[in-house]
């Protein structure tokens, strides 16, 4: 069980290491949760044991698998050890001692019911005395409300000292994350030199002659994919730049820095895509496609209208005259969506998905997408020409 008067007086002490750890691991907690933990520790609200007490904070603070495991550790790590100190210093502190003068011996409780018969009559003439009386005064005397806490039975929430917290970018997945997958975009294949040991060749041929005139050598194994992006840009697409930039890094990190082209557009590809950021330099869509994108993987990065929440009936139709267009010289090809799947509804986004296989630009999306650049079919109910 907790000392429940133990966990309100010392929760700042307690809970605010704990909140701060949390912080320098990159966890998204503001001071917004930490207040609302406090208050909810301070209101009794059903914590019985320490078990529903991590529980209570893990709710308020974790939003996701990581976090919880950032979170499991610094509480067994920070709270209970010195929460268990805390508890055994109040079992050994001795219990104060009840004076004397503040119970009343029962010879005083018997005196005043004696008394009160005696006082009754002469209460009952100031009664009615009283009653006889106007209300005087009733205005400048106020009656006197005893159910409010003193202050010393108040405990306030105050800070120890003032803190400085940086707000950095907590993106939905990491660049070591995307590196790791994007490794898994590999289509081996031998070619160049002659270098590696063909070793079933060489003991085909000792067998045959009897003896090793010479090892016989086959070219390496490489990567044979081809990457080409095509990145929307500027627009509603400003707030995510921070994402897009880690998500061309994590492609150079993960070896396809060689065998990746990217372009740009802005809200839908149409005549010409661009080959700097700032939309210039422009080159026809058609030369594009026929010297990058045959019998490779394309890649599209857009919100398809689902950032701002609207519906654009042209830029659906371009959308899909280009998709067409792109699917003549390949089929490997996805749409990777910054924004959550959950926003589509409703937007141009929901219509395009129903024709190119698009996902959230998160691990799980990235993953999918992945799959479908290696060559897996493509999921139930997206069909181009449906």
């Amino acid at each position: 069980m907790i000392d429940f008067e133990l966990l309100i007086v010392e929760s700042e002490t307690l809970f605010l290491p704990l909140f701060n750890r949390l912080r320098q691991e990159d966890v998204p907690v503001g001071i917004s949760e930490y207040l609302l933990a406090i208050k909810t520790i301070q209101s009794r609200g059903g914590l019985q044991d320490i078990e529903r007490l991590k529980r209570l904070l893990c709710l308020l603070w974790v939003k996701s698998l990581e976090d919880k495991n950032i979170f499991n550790e610094l509480f067994e790590e920070l709270v209970i050890p010195e929460l268990e100190n805390r508890l055994q210093e109040t079992d050994k502190s001795p219990s104060p001692k009840v004076e004397e003068d503040s119970i009343s011996p029962p010879q005083e409780t018997e005196n005043l019911e004696n008394n009160s018969n005696s006082i009754s009559p002469v209460s009952s003439e100031v009664e009615q005395e009283n009653k006889s009386q106007p209300n005087q005064q009733t205005n400048s005397i106020l009656p006197r409300d005893y159910s409010r806490k003193f202050p010393s039975e108040i405990t306030p929430i105050k800070l120890r000292f003032r803190q400085s917290y940086n707000l950095i970018p907590r993106l939905p997945i990491t660049r070591r994350e995307m590196t790791g997958i994007w490794r898994n975009l590999r289509s081996l294949k031998r070619e160049g030199v002659s270098e590696d040991l063909d070793v079933q060749a060489t003991i085909n041929q000792l067998c045959k002659m009897g003896f090793i005139s010479d090892v016989v050598l086959q070219p390496r194994r490489k990567n044979q994919v081809k990457l080409v992006l095509l990145i929307d840009r500027e627009g509603s697409m400003s707030p995510f730049k921070l994402l897009i930039d880690t998500l061309q890094e994590s492609i150079e990190k993960g070896g396809l820095l060689n065998q990746t082209s990217v372009f740009y557009f802005h809200n839908v590809p149409r005549g010409y895509l661009f080959t700097q950021s700032n939309l210039t330099k422009p080159l026809p869509i058609e030369e594009i496609l026929s010297q990058e994108a045959d019998k490779n993987s394309v890649v599209i990065v857009s919100d398809g209208g689902a950032a701002r929440r609207t519906y654009d009936s042209e830029i659906l139709e371009k959308t899909d005259n280009f998709i067409r267009q792109l699917s003549e010289y390949t089929y490997l090809y996805g749409w990777l969506n910054p924004v959550p799947k959950f926003q589509w509804r409703t937007t141009t986004a929901e219509d395009i998905a129903k024709f190119i296989p698009m996902y959230s630009l998160n691990r799980e999306g990235l993953n999918d997408l992945v799959k479908i650049l290696l060559g897996h079919p493509f999921p139930v109910g997206v069909n181009l020409y449906g």
